[in-house]
C-alpha cells in the first residue's frame, strides 16, 4: 500500500486552530493536513501520479478477488464448476410482449430501507434489471433515490448469495424442508397454541405481511413475535409515549415553516426518510428564497452529520448538554428563563429561541431516530408550547407494526429454555443483537433454529435451516413509505437462484398449500365480495403507477403533550484517571452500508463517506480537541470499554465533533468467512447496550500504540490553491463580469464558433441544495460500468468514480461550517486536456461534449496532467475482464466497457443524449425537448440539484439555472469556459466571497 503522507496529530492540532483564528489558514479547507500544509502533503499534491511509482505493486490477492466477485469484475471464478442454466441458445420465435430487442423497458417498484419503501422504476434490457430510477409519480419520493436503491441492483447479481437451501450446513430444497416442518409445526400448533414458537423478523412496514403474520398469530394464539431492528425508529414512537401516552409517526409540513431547529435531527441523513424529507426541505427553501427569506436551519448535535453540514447556524455540543438546551427552550417558551445563560451553547440558544419565538406556529423543533425519547418527548413538548403542533408538526399512526416485543424479550425466553422453535426472517440477530445480550449463547439452547437470508451470514451460521431469500428485484410484495403510502414491489427478471419470499416462506410453514407471492398479494389486496377480474385488474393499474393511491396514513389528532417528568439530580462524572479516559460513545448507522445488511455490496464499500471520506472500514470519530489533550494522531488505534465489552478501531479526527463524545458506526466488523465484508473494520455491536442503544453515557478510551491508518479519498483530487466553495447572500446582485481575454480562437462549440448553432449540452449544479449524500456518485456508477478496485488500489490513488463530492470546511476546527461540491467533468469549451493528447483521444464534438475515444488513448496521462479539476482516471488494472455469467447481466450494453490502460471521465451520459437524437431523427429531425436528456446523475438527486440541458435553448431549466445571479464557473479564472457550472450556497449574511476574491 502506498504510504499517504503523515496526518496531523494532536501535538500540532493546537497550531492549526490558532492559525485558523488568526485567519492565516485557507478560508476552505478539506482535511487537516491541507491546514497544516506540510512538506509531506505538498510533496502528495504534487505528484501527479503517485501511483505510478508502485505500478507493478500487486494488491492484496484475496481481498482483490473477493472485491472484484462483488463489483462484477473477477473472471470467472463466481462460475467455476457451476452451470449457467443454458444448454443451447433458441432465437425467439414469437415476440415477447412488451419486449423490445435493445429497448429499455421500466417497472415501478419500491427499494426498501429498514422495511420502509421508497418508489422506484427498475430499468430493464431484454429481461436484465441494469439500473434503479426515482419515480417521479411516487408521492413520497418524487422521483429521488438513495445509494442503497441505487447499489441494490448489484445485490441481485451477487454470485456469493444464498443459492439454495441448506440442512445442518449441506444442502437441500424447498420440498425437503416442507416435508420436515409440516409435523414439527402441527406438534407446535397442537401443543399450547404453539408455545414456544418464536418469530423474529424487521420492521414490518407490509400490510399483506402484517395481515400474515397476524393469520399466523391466530393459528399459533401462544406464539410469540419479535423484531430485530438495530438501526430502527423505536426511540422516536417511545419518545411520542412518554409525550402523548402512544407511539406516533412525526411529519413535518417544511413549505409552511419559517425556521427549523434541529436538536440531533437526521431530517436529510440516510435513512427511511431521507429521500422524502430532504425533497419536503428543499422545495421549502427555494420556495423561501424566491419570496425573499431565507428558511434558516439551526442544529445542534453531539456528531456531525448531514443535516448539520446544511445548518445555517450548527454546534458541537455533548448529549447532556444537548438536553439541558432542550429543557431550557422549553422554559423560554412557556415564558419562563433559561438555566444556561453564558457562553456559546447559550449564544447559539438565544438565536435558535428567536427565529422559533418569531414564528410561533410556523416553526419545526425536531429530533433524530438516535436521540433519547426523554429528549424527543421534550421536543413535542416544545412544539406544542410554541403552537407549531398541528400546524407545521403533525402526527399520523406509525407506519410499521407495533405488536411485535423487543428481541430482549427473545433472549430472556431462549436463556431459560422457553423457546422450542425460533424463525429468524431476513435478519441477522447473531451478528447485530447488542452485545450485552448475549444473543448466541441462549440462541444454542433453541431445538430448532431456522434462518432466511440473501446470505450465508452469522445467524445463518448456528442455524439448522439456512434458507435463500429472493431479492426485492425478483419478489412479489407490498411496503409502505414513511408517509403510509402503500408501495407494490414486483419481479423484474425471473428468479436468479432458487429463493422464496418471507410471505411465501411463511405460507410454506402455515399452509395447507403453499401459495406463491402474487397469489398472496392478490389475496389481500381484494375487496371482500369483489370480482377476481375486477380486483386483477384494479392492481394490474396499481402495479403500473407503483403504489395505492390514497393510501397515506392519516393525520392523528393528539392532545396535550404530558409534562415531563422531575429530572434526578445529575451526579459528579467519574474521574479519568491512568492511561484511559472517560468519553460518551455514540452508535450511528454508517452512512454507505447502513447496519450491515448491505456490506456485501462492493460500490458502497468503494464509496466515501460524506462526511470523512474513509472507503472499506469504519473509524472511531473524535473531536479536535480530544486528539489534542490525549495526543491520538490519524490512524491511532484505539480501545473504548464499557460494561466489560470492548472495541477497537482507528482514530478519525473529525472537526465538528463535540469534546468528549466519541462516534463509532455500525455494520463492519462482520465475521462470515467467504464474504465480500469478512474482516474489514470493527464491530460496534459487541460495545452496544440494549437498554441504550444510541449512547454510552460512560466509557473509556485508551490507546493501544498500533496505528492502522484509514483508506481515505478526501484528499485525492485537490485543486491546489483556490477556494472553491462560494457562500452569498440571500437577494446579493450578481458580481459584474466580462468575458476573459485569450490567445486562442474561438472553440468550434462555442456561441462563436463555427458549431455555435448547434445544441450547447451543459450542467449547473446547486451547492445550497447538495446534501452530499452520494446518491448521484452511486447512479453514476451503476449507469456507467465503472468498476470497483478494491481497498489497497484506492490507498493507491486508482479510485474510479467519475464522480466525487469534495467536502469541504469554513471556520476554526472545532465549530466550522461544512459544505459539498460535487465535481464532474466540467465539458470545458477550451478545454486543456485536448491541448495535452498526443494521439487526439480526447477531442469535442459538434454540441460541445468533451469526448474520450477510447480506442485511440495510449495512457500517456498527459489530460489528466492537463486538467485542473483532477476528473479523470486511469485504469491502471484490468478491473473490467472477464465476468461469470451472471455478472455480465447486469452490464449496461450502451456503455463501453473499458480496459486497461485508458483514460475515462464523465460523458454527461452521453448514451443518453444519443438516445434522445436517435429519437429527435425518427420524429421528423424534432427539437429535443428540454428535460428529455436526464443524467444518472440529475435522476439519482432527491434535492434536485441538478439540472441538464441545453444552454441554448432559452426556455430550458438548464439556461435560466446558468442565468441565475448565484451562477458561477470552477476555477474560472482560468477561462477554460466550462459547460458544468454552480450556484452558490446561499446564507442569511453569507460573506459573498468567491473563490478568486470577487464579491
Amino acid at each position: 500500500m502506498r504510504d499517504l503522507p503523515p496526518m496531523t496529530g494532536g501535538h500540532e492540532i493546537g497550531d492549526l486552530r490558532a492559525r485558523l483564528a488568526a485567519g492565516d489558514g485557507p478560508a476552505f479547507w478539506r482535511s487537516l493536513d491541507a491546514v497544516a500544509d506540510s512538506p509531506a502533503f505538498r510533496a502528495f499534491l504534487e505528484a501527479e501520479y503517485p501511483a505510478a511509482a508502485r505500478l507493478a505493486a500487486a494488491p492484496d490477492r484475496r481481498g482483490f478477488l473477493r472485491a472484484m466477485a462483488a463489483s462484477l469484475a473477477m473472471s470467472g471464478l463466481a462460475a467455476c464448476g457451476q452451470p449457467d442454466g443454458r444448454t443451447e441458445e433458441v432465437p425467439y420465435v414469437r415476440q415477447p410482449e412488451r419486449i423490445v430487442p435493445g429497448t429499455a423497458l421500466s417497472y415501478a417498484s419500491a427499494a426498501l430501507v429498514d422495511g420502509f419503501a421508497n418508489g422506484v422504476l427498475v430499468t430493464t434490457r431484454n429481461g436484465r434489471p441494469l439500473k434503479i430510477e426515482g419515480n417521479p409519480a411516487h408521492p413520497w419520493s418524487r422521483g429521488g433515490t438513495d445509494v442503497f436503491a441505487q447499489a441494490s441492483v448489484l445485490g441481485l447479481y451477487d454470485p456469493f448469495r444464498l443459492q439454495a437451501p441448506h440442512y445442518l450446513g449441506r444442502p437441500s430444497a424447498w420440498q425437503a424442508f416442507r416435508a420436515a416442518m409440516t409435523g414439527r409445526f402441527a406438534a407446535l400448533r397442537a401443543t399450547d397454541g404453539g408455545r414456544g414458537l418464536h418469530l423474529v423478523t424487521g420492521p414490518v412496514t407490509s400490510p399483506s405481511l402484517a395481515a400474515q403474520i397476524a393469520a399466523m398469530r391466530r393459528d399459533f394464539p401462544a406464539m410469540r413475535w419479535h423484531v430485530a431492528a438495530p438501526a430502527g425508529r423505536e426511540a422516536l414512537y417511545e419518545g411520542a409515549r412518554e409525550a402523548y401516552g402512544r407511539p406516533l409517526e412525526t411529519r413535518w409540513r417544511l413549505g409552511e415553516a419559517r425556521t427549523i431547529v434541529s436538536l440531533d435531527g437526521d431530517l436529510l441523513d440516510a435513512g427511511p426518510g431521507q429521500v422524502g424529507q430532504s425533497r419536503d426541505w428543499i422545495e421549502a427553501r427555494r420556495a423561501a428564497a424566491a419570496a425573499g427569506r431565507l428558511l434558516s436551519l439551526h442544529h445542534a448535535g453531539p456528531t456531525p452529520s448531514l443535516t448539520g453540514a446544511k445548518a445555517d447556524a450548527p454546534l458541537a455540543v455533548g448529549s447532556d448538554a444537548l438536553a439541558q438546551i432542550a429543557r431550557d427552550l422549553l422554559a423560554e417558551a412557556g415564558g419562563g428563563t433559561a438555566e444556561v445563560r453564558d457562553g456559546p451553547v447559550a449564544a447559539w440558544r438565544r438565536r435558535a429561541f428567536a427565529a422559533l419565538n418569531g414564528a410561533r406556529g410556523a416553526g419545526v423543533v425536531l429530533a433524530g431516530a438516535h436521540a433519547a425519547p426523554a429528549l424527543l418527548a421534550q421536543v413535542h413538548r416544545l412544539n406544542a408550547a410554541l403552537g407549531n403542533t398541528g400546524r407545521c408538526v403533525f402526527h399520523t399512526a406509525p407506519v410499521p407494526a407495533q405488536e411485535a416485543e423487543p428481541l430482549a424479550a427473545l433472549v430472556e425466553a431462549m436463556a431459560r429454555g422457553a423457546a422450542r422453535a425460533v424463525v429468524m426472517l431476513d435478519v441477522n440477530p447473531v451478528y447485530d443483537a447488542p452485545g450485552d445480550l448475549g444473543f448466541t449463547e441462549a440462541l444454542a439452547r433453541v431445538p430448532l433454529k431456522i434462518h432466511a437470508g440473501l446470505y450465508r451470514d452469522e445467524t445463518a451460521a448456528h442455524c439448522d435451516w439456512t434458507l435463500p431469500l429472493a431479492h426485492p428485484l425478483e419478489s412479489w410484495g407490498d411496503a409502505r413509505a414513511l408517509d403510509g403510502t402503500v408501495t407494490l414491489i414486483q419481479p423484474t427478471v425471473a428468479p436468479l437462484y432458487d429463493g422464496r419470499t418471507v410471505p411465501e416462506i411463511l405460507s410454506i410453514l402455515t399452509d395447507a398449500e403453499a401459495r406463491d407471492g402474487r397469489g398472496l398479494l392478490d389475496a389481500h389486496w381484494r375487496r371482500p365480495g369483489e370480482d377476481e377480474a375486477a380486483a386483477r385488474a384494479r392492481l394490474e393499474e396499481a402495479l403500473r403507477a407503483g403504489f395505492l393511491p390514497g393510501t397515506a396514513l392519516p393525520e392523528e389528532s393528539v392532545a396535550a403533550p404530558a409534562p415531563a417528568a422531575a429530572r434526578p439530580a445529575a451526579g459528579a462524572p467519574a474521574p479519568s484517571s491512568g492511561p484511559a479516559r472517560r468519553v460518551e460513545v455514540l452508535f450511528r448507522p454508517d452512512p454507505t452500508i447502513w447496519d450491515g445488511s448491505l456490506s456485501d455490496l462492493a460500490w458502497l464499500q468503494e464509496l466515501p463517506k460524506p462526511l470523512t471520506k474513509v472507503v472499506w472500514g469504519n473509524v472511531v470519530a473524535v473531536s479536535p480537541r480530544l486528539a489534542e489533550r490525549e495526543e491520538l494522531e490519524q490512524g491511532d488505534v484505539v480501545t473504548l470499554e464499557a460494561g466489560g465489552r470492548r472495541l477497537e478501531g482507528p482514530v478519525w479526527i473529525l472537526p465538528g465533533q463535540a469534546d468528549d463524545a466519541v462516534t463509532v458506526t455500525l455494520g463492519y466488523g462482520r465475521r462470515a468467512p467467504g464474504l465480500l465484508a469478512d474482516g474489514l473494520g470493527y464491530d460496534a455491536y459487541g460495545l452496544r447496550a440494549a437498554a441504550s442503544p444510541w449512547r454510552l453515557a460512560d466509557a473509556t478510551l485508551a490507546r493501544t500504540g498500533r496505528r492502522q491508518p484509514p483508506v481515505t479519498t478526501q484528499d485525492h483530487g485537490t485543486m491546489e490553491g483556490h477556494d472553491l466553495v462560494r457562500v452569498r447572500a440571500l437577494g446579493a446582485p450578481a458580481a459584474p463580469s466580462a468575458p476573459l481575454p485569450s490567445l486562442y480562437p474561438p472553440a468550434p462549440a462555442s456561441a462563436e464558433g463555427r458549431h455555435g448553432g448547434e445544441r450547447a449540452w451543459g450542467m449547473v449544479i446547486d451547492l445550497d441544495a447538495c446534501i452530499g449524500c452520494n446518491a448521484c456518485v452511486t447512479a453514476c456508477q451503476s449507469e456507467n460500468n465503472i468498476p470497483v478496485v478494491g481497498r489497497e488500489e484506492v490507498a493507491r490513488g486508482r479510485w474510479l468514480h467519475w464522480l466525487r463530492i469534495d467536502r469541504y470546511y469554513e471556520g476554526g476546527l472545532d465549530q466550522p461550517a461544512t459544505h459539498f461540491m460535487p465535481v464532474p467533468c466540467m465539458h470545458c469549451e477550451q478545454a486543456p486536456c485536448e491541448v495535452g493528447c498526443p494521439v487526439e483521444a480526447t477531442l469535442h464534438d459538434r454540441e460541445g461534449l468533451n469526448l474520450m475515444v477510447y480506442n485511440r488513448c495510449v495512457g500517456t496521462r498527459a489530460c489528466s496532467s492537463y486538467c485542473p479539476y483532477k476528473v479523470r482516471r486511469f485504469n491502471y488494472l484490468d478491473y473490467a475482464g472477464d465476468m461469470a455469467p451472471v455478472q455480465q447481466q447486469q452490464r449496461n450494453p450502451e456503455v463501453t466497457v473499458r480496459a486497461r490502460g485508458v483514460m475515462e471521465k464523465c460523458t454527461y451520459c452521453v448514451q443518453r443524449i444519443a438516445a434522445a437524437r436517435i429519437d429527435a431523427t425518427k420524429a421528423d429531425h424534432a427539437p429535443i425537448p428540454d428535460g428529455a436528456v436526464e443524467t444518472a446523475c440529475q435522476g439519482a438527486c432527491p434535492t434536485r440539484a441538478i439540472t441538464f440541458g441545453d444552454l441554448r435553448d432559452p426556455a430550458s431549466q438548464v439556461a435560466a439555472a446558468a442565468a441565475d445571479p448565484r451562477n458561477y464557473a470552477l476555477l474560472g479564472a482560468l477561462n477554460t469556459r466550462p459547460r458544468t457550472t454552480y450556484l452558490a450556497r446561499l446564507a442569511a449574511g453569507g460573506t459573498g466571497a468567491g473563490p478568486e476574491g470577487e464579491p
